[in-house]
């Protein structure tokens, strides 16, 4: 059984995109280890495990970030049953980011990218989650003397890998996401002036 829902949780997070920065879970271990999690006695509180790309080299990527948007991934089915809507997280994302003085335009080069991945495993076990919050932008890779090839690439990250059950899914994940952006607004300000 824990090995099933292991592999249900990993194969349903195959289609995230961006996991290349789940690869830095190097603490997942093994199947059997993430598979215990399966086994809790108690999901009152989420279990997670987290990865985050939040060192000096990442925080000076944001020095001189002027102008911010933010894009929130489309939410599962499941998600939405539970009381999580995209409309919500986006609206919470942005209050916050505005509270901190971070300008905020819908056509701004970089943004934060939410993503909120849930997987439905059936009705009697919890809801395995993964929730990622990206500030990604305009990186250049010199080819040559003449040319520059401009890339969208995340250049700063948190994200978490975790298990709720669906009557605490809205309110953990909604959580995480005010976590990782508290998190990035004190990473944000470490680099740039308060205005």
């Amino acid at each position: 059984m824990r090995a099933s829902f292991a592999l249900l949780l990993l194969g349903s997070l195959g289609s995230l995109g961006s996991l290349g920065s789940l690869g830095s879970l190097g603490s997942l271990g093994s199947l059997g280890s993430l598979g215990s999690l399966g086994s809790m006695s108690s999901l009152s509180s989420p279990s997670a495990v987290m990865a985050a790309s939040d060192s000096q080299v990442e925080r000076a990527s944001l020095t001189g970030l002027t102008t911010i948007s933010v894009v929130v991934e489309d939410l599962a089915a499941v998600a939405q049953q539970n009381g999580l809507t995209g409309a919500a997280l986006q609206a919470d994302v942005e209050r916050r980011l505005r509270q901190a003085r971070i300008s905020i335009t819908p056509d701004a080069d970089a943004y934060l990218y939410v993503h909120v991945t849930v997987a439905d495993p059936g009705p009697s076990s919890p809801l395995p989650y993964f929730v990622e919050v990206t500030l990604m932008q305009e990186v250049t890779l010199p080819r040559g003397l003449r040319t520059r090839t401009p890339l969208q690439c995340p250049t700063w990250w948190l994200n978490r890998l975790g298990l709720i059950s669906p009557n605490l899914l809205r309110a953990a994940v909604g959580d995480r996401v005010d976590e990782f952006v508290d998190q990035f607004i004190r990473a944000y300000q470490s680099v740039n002036a308060k205005p």
